[in-house]
């Protein structure tokens, strides 16, 4: 039997979802969403990128961080099935595992120094990394692979429209810290982060959050309507 050994991370990310709610469910979905991962000491060498920059996609080994629970139980209900036929954890991405380790591949658009500039991710701000793969081509991406029930990639269910105040709010709030932040927001509740067996609600405001500001909307008939943009 293997003894057990300690895990330490080698590295955060800063991502612009600071809200689980909202984080699109696989990577890749929303390309808007931008991130930074820094590496931590003793691995926060320039030398352990030497030859990264060749690959145009990593994958990212995290830590579920805001999931960690003492206990876990053998099946899960994922959205994709509209979270109410149960599945076993280890037929699922769920977060919800014996051990949550989470796995996302990335876009690495820049490295400077000891951070990695990151597109299209679907990590929460704060994420202990474990550690970076180079994505390879030829062997991660199986042309004949069956993804069971999420084999192709779920299609943008809403429409997403801003009131007269949010609108403004969005073009006062866009910097170069909060990128592309209309199409983040547009892109991010296009999918609907609502759980999947929730009822229609129309008169419900719902919120969550990017960068430092709160979004709040409203849904209806796959229809959203992002009625605030702010700090409050």
């Amino acid at each position: 039997m293997s003894r057990g050994f300690e895990i330490r991370p080698i590295g955060t990310i800063r991502s612009c979802y600071t809200d689980k709610f909202g984080i699109p469910r696989q990577p890749g979905l929303v390309q808007s969403a931008t991130a930074t991962l820094e590496l931590s000491a003793p691995y926060n060498q320039p030398d352990v990128f030497r030859g990264l920059e060749e690959f145009s996609h990593i994958w990212i080994v995290f830590l579920f961080h805001h999931s960690i629970r003492e206990d876990w139980k053998p099946t899960v209900r994922p959205p994709r099935l509209g979270g109410n036929e149960r599945v076993g954890v280890f037929a699922s991405r769920s977060n919800f595992r014996p051990n949550p380790i989470g796995l996302s591949v990335v876009e690495l658009a820049e490295i400077k120094g000891c951070t990695l500039t990151l597109r299209g991710g679907d990590v929460l701000d704060g994420t202990p990394v474990l550690d970076i793969k180079p994505y390879l081509p030829y062997a991660d991406c199986i042309a004949n692979a069956h993804g069971a029930f999420a084999h192709a990639a779920p299609e943008p269910m809403n429409t997403v429209v801003f009131s007269e105040q949010a609108e403004d709010a969005v073009e006062t709030l866009a910097t170069s810290e909060r990128p592309a932040l209309r199409t983040l927001i547009k892109d991010m509740l296009s999918y609907n982060p609502r759980p999947a067996y929730q009822k229609n609600q129309p008169d419900r405001i719902f919120g969550t959050s990017v960068f430092d500001l709160n979004v709040k909307w409203k849904y209806n008939d796959n229809r959203v309507t992002v009625v605030h943009i702010g700090k409050e």
